[in-house]
């Protein structure tokens, strides 16, 4: 779906699922596991905000649904008694799991960690990380404490709809050069306004293990979170630039942590301390 085609804040359902606001891959599906919005009679969870609902004739939706609520064949609506056993799609049971049996290395049960750069305590539980994250040594090892002063705001690393997946074709494409010709960072008016930066002024970002340059993007679409009654402010960094192609720009992934997860060593770029100025 073309960017141009951001349009329909509309949202019926309450849930913050804006159906019509860009896509999601691949169906343009919200919420997945979306059955499990309703009881097994069809009913939702919270009538004010419903997802899915039967009506008793047909299901109401205000999500792509990841069950069948149409017979394939007679076309009719397939009555909600007979979508409400295997809900999780995704797994092969159909059934949701509170006990993983496959070998995974933080062990069988669901705990949550924050990131091992984060600006709060773990309010859950007494482990505030994943003991098991894969993490590096010397050089590598820079980390920002917890609820550091030095780093106060998060950074996520993001797509742009007019990214390619890799930075190497983003870099190299002369339309999506022109569309987006330089790095920059997207953060609130508020913290913008805190700091006195204006969309357009060059900032530098940085975390504890470099400070790389780039312009200010200040827009409503990024928010400060509200973690345990304080605000935590956001700063969003597409990863697309780097120092060869059409677009050349100091490259994002030199300020993220040297964190792999347990069992996959996926990085840890999606939340990460950072600090921001004025250049």
């Amino acid at each position: 779906m073309p960017a141009t085609k951001r349009h329909g804040t509309e949202d019926k359902s309450g849930l913050g699922v804006y159906p019509k606001w860009t896509f999601v891959w691949p169906l343009n599906r919200r919420i997945v596991y979306n059955r499990c919005s309703a009881d097994p009679a069809g009913r939702p969870w919270k009538k004010d905000k419903a997802l899915m609902a039967w009506d008793g004739t047909k299901w109401i939706t205000n999500d792509v649904p990841d069950f069948g609520v149409t017979d394939p064949v007679t076309k009719e609506p397939v009555p909600p008694e007979k979508t409400a056993n295997a809900p999780f799609i995704m797994l092969p049971e159909g059934q949701a799991r509170f006990f993983n049996p496959s070998g995974l290395k933080e062990g069988p049960m669901p705990e949550h960690y924050e990131p091992v750069e984060s600006p709060v305590k773990n309010l859950i539980s007494k482990q505030q990380n994943n003991p098991m994250a894969m993490r590096w040594t010397g050089e590598f090892a820079k980390l920002a404490e917890t609820g550091s002063k030095e780093f106060p705001y998060v950074a996520t690393t993001v797509h742009f709809i007019e990214h390619y997946q890799t930075g190497v074709r983003t870099r190299n494409s002369p339309w999506l050069v022109e569309l987006m010709p330089e790095q920059f960072a997207t953060i609130s008016p508020n913290l913008a306004g805190k700091l006195g930066i204006k969309p357009g002024d060059e900032i530098i970002v940085s975390s504890a293990r470099t400070e790389i340059k780039m312009k200010a993007n200040v827009l409503p679409i990024v928010k400060p979170l509200v973690v345990n009654g304080s605000p935590v402010e956001i700063v969003s960094l597409p990863w697309s630039w780097g120092y060869m192609g059409l677009s050349k720009g100091d490259v994002g992934n030199d300020l993220t942590p040297f964190i792999g997860d347990a069992n996959v060593v996926v990085p840890e770029y999606k939340a990460f301390l950072c600090n921001i100025r004025k250049a």
